[in-house]
């Protein structure tokens, strides 16, 4: 039997900032309401573009593209938060 591994994106890694809703009138005169989004806090605590700073300095592992998509393993992920964790110890 082979286990699956699980996939994260990138709104699970990095932090979002808070979006505050927004009202718009299109130009048929619409009234539009984009919704309001709460600050979150990605398993990382690095933004979208550090992360991907560290990808470029293969400091960070590499996502895996299926389609358009950019995804993650949570094992790559997890075996990276653990060495850095026991660096951090040993110091």
């Amino acid at each position: 039997m082979t286990l699956v591994d699980q996939y994260l994106r990138m709104a699970d890694l990095a932090n979002q900032p808070e979006r505050k809703a927004k009202t718009y009138t299109t130009r048929s005169g619409q009234q539009r309401t984009v919704t309001a989004k709460a600050a979150t806090r990605g398993i990382t605590g690095f933004s979208a573009k550090h992360i991907y700073h560290l990808i470029n300095e293969g400091k960070f592992p590499a996502p895996v593209k299926i389609g358009r998509a950019s995804l993650w393993r949570l094992s790559e992920i997890n075996s990276w938060l653990d060495s850095h964790a026991h660096s951090k110890e040993e110091v």
